[in-house]
């Protein structure tokens, strides 16, 4: 059992967008699956934690920082990731490190909560033997995600049906998901220089198929809020976005 897990991917055609840049969504897509292959590994998998104790795991915030853009030229990435074995908090932490060429060029840390699958309500990561004794590296970031501060005022900008095409085996749609959402909201298509350097992702409440979200922005400066909302008006993920050239 590997305390930390290391993988390299190819950048390939379908990673980049129209800036030969790495898509935000895609790099969210390698973490993720990194992510659910350490826990496999480590005893950890959503069916186990399911048929065991009656938990599912929920991801909560993510917080990724870079250094630069990664662009089609660079050819591959790195990503090493770790857990940072149960503290007293009620959130689980998952670091991440992004190397190009050997560069760390980026950072992310995600928080996770357990909750259980009949009441839905958080459960503490120290009832849980596994995780217990999961193996944890000696050094791991002090960064923990925030909740993300939205401005006072924001304007209604699209409404984003949920689609299957969104959805991942949980049956919501797949957190990678809000990153391709915020990005279309801020219009990120028309950023020539601009790069998201610091993205902060809130998962409020699950978007589930045939419901509509009504998508908001605002914008101070260099940073870039976007917010998902129902009907009655409840938030379902937000998003604050810095972004860099």
């Amino acid at each position: 059992m590997r305390d930390i897990l290391k993988k390299t991917y190819p950048l390939t055609a379908t990673d980049i967008d129209n800036h030969r840049r790495l898509r935000l969504s895609n790099l969210l897509a390698y973490l993720q699956n990194m992510a659910t292959e350490h826990a496999i590994e480590m005893g950890l998998e959503g069916d186990k934690m399911i048929r065991e104790h009656g938990v599912v795991w929920m991801l909560a915030r993510m917080h990724l920082e870079f250094t630069r853009p990664i662009v089609y030229d660079d050819g591959e990435i790195e990503i090493h990731t770790w857990h940072r074995g149960v503290t007293k908090s009620a959130a689980v932490f998952r670091d991440f490190d992004i190397f190009v060429n050997g560069e760390r060029v980026g950072e992310a840390v995600s928080s996770w909560v357990l909750a259980d699958i009949k009441e839905r309500k958080i459960v503490k990561p120290s009832s849980i033997p596994a995780l217990m004794d999961s193996p944890r590296p000696a050094v791991v970031k002090e960064l923990i995600p925030a909740k993300v501060k939205m401005p006072p005022e924001l304007r209604h900008i699209m409404t984003r049906p949920v689609y299957y095409s969104d959805t991942d085996i949980n049956g919501h749609m797949n957190n990678i998901k809000y990153a391709d959402i915020a990005c279309d909201a801020i219009g990120y298509a028309g950023f020539r220089e601009d790069f998201p350097a610091e993205v902060q992702i809130g998962y409020v409440q699950e978007c589930f198929p045939g419901e509509e979200i009504l998508v908001q922005t605002a914008c101070e400066g260099d940073v870039h809020f976007v917010r998902g909302i129902d009907g009655d008006g409840k938030s379902r993920f937000e998003v604050r976005m810095v972004m860099g050239s």
